[in-house]
């Protein structure tokens, strides 16, 4: 039904009205997480060049910040694929 292009609201209040529990809806339903490491990743390596520029032109380390969140979060985000 998706497929055809049902609005998922309209398949969730039917197979409601069939009978089926909220839970058994919701285990159908799961929502979508996507995959970021490839972004995290090339833009921790971008702002980690871009950072020791800035710190070798003005001695401000911003930018080394911003590069060792998403070395962080591409860290964090493969633990939890990994899971």
């Amino acid at each position: 039904m998706l497929s055809r292009g049902v609005p998922e609201g309209e398949i969730k209040e039917s197979l409601a009205s069939e009978g089926y529990s909220k839970e058994d809806i919701d285990t159908v339903f799961v929502p979508h997480k996507y995959d970021m490491r490839s972004w995290y990743l090339v833009f921790g390596v971008v702002f980690l060049l871009l950072g020791l520029w800035v710190l070798l032109r003005s001695n401000n380390v911003l930018m080394l910040v911003f590069s060792a969140l998403m070395f962080a979060q591409y860290y964090r985000e493969t633990k939890r694929i990994k899971k």
